[in-house]
């Protein structure tokens, strides 16, 4: 699995639970100085380069002290709520027509709107990953939320899990199936960005605010810089990785 070989390369060089508190710049341009809480307390350490994975309203809170402006235009990206429910069901209660050669194959689906459902899409986990369920049972992982159904909210985790059922069962489960078993409900407040008008004129505006300030070195990236799709991520990681390299190899020989 890809998280477990890049954790086995990275090794210690990885570092969890520390979160970063204080960014600031070092007077004598060297870069740049940061203090995370850490498990075993504060830790400070000082670095020539800085990337900023995180959503763009965290790295605005982050930078605010540096930067105002770029504060400011981070801050204007919108991330809808979406809620993450995993449920198994009886491998019997897919319906017929949705079984191919009597399995359930394939990625998953999408729902548009027009279907009058509130699921956004189903991902298939246990026809795409070995052993995600036991034999005679299958494994649906189900996103609900969006920018069109920001109620989902002010549901409860029952509720988000009978949304999803009585919507399965419009299109994949047979309606008088059993109960689904329940392996998780996950929600996340401020999910997924959204790409809408505007969105690249607001990245550059933080990007140009940065660098009109001095902030050479500090590079912005995550799903709100190359897009949400997992390979857009990936292809955007390497591009920051690129520019971290030019401005590491420039700074060295100055």
């Amino acid at each position: 699995m890809l998280p477990d070989s890049i954790s086995k390369r990275l090794g210690s060089k990885v570092k969890l639970s520390w979160r970063l508190v204080n960014l600031m710049k070092l007077d004598n341009g060297g870069g740049y100085s940061l203090t995370y809480e850490t498990p075993e307390g504060l830790v400070s350490l000082q670095s020539r380069s800085v990337v900023m994975t995180v959503p763009s309203h965290v790295a605005s809170s982050l930078l605010r002290p540096l930067s105002a402006d770029a504060a400011g235009a981070l801050s204007k990206f919108y991330y809808p709520p979406v809620a993450a429910v995993s449920i198994s069901y009886a491998k019997e209660a897919i319906r017929t027509e949705c079984l191919i050669d009597g399995e359930l194959k394939g990625f998953g689906q999408l729902h548009p709107r027009s279907q009058g459902v509130e699921t956004l899409g189903t991902i298939y986990s246990s026809s795409l990953f070995h052993g995600r369920a036991p034999p005679g049972r299958i494994l649906l992982l189900n996103y609900i939320g969006g920018s069109t159904n920001t109620g989902i909210l002010s549901k409860n985790e029952s509720e988000l899990v009978e949304a999803v059922d009585r919507d399965l069962r419009k299109m994949l489960i047979n309606p008088n199936a059993k109960d689904p078993l329940v392996l998780g409900v996950r929600v996340w407040p401020q999910a997924i960005p959204q790409f809408l008008v505007g969105h690249l004129d607001i990245l550059d505006a933080a990007k140009n605010a940065l660098s009109n300030s001095g902030f050479q070195g500090l590079f912005l990236g995550g799903n709100y810089v190359s897009g949400v799709a997992l390979g857009r991520c990936v292809e955007g990681a390497y591009e920051v990785a690129s520019d971290v390299n030019d401005f590491l190899s420039k700074s060295l020989f100055k």
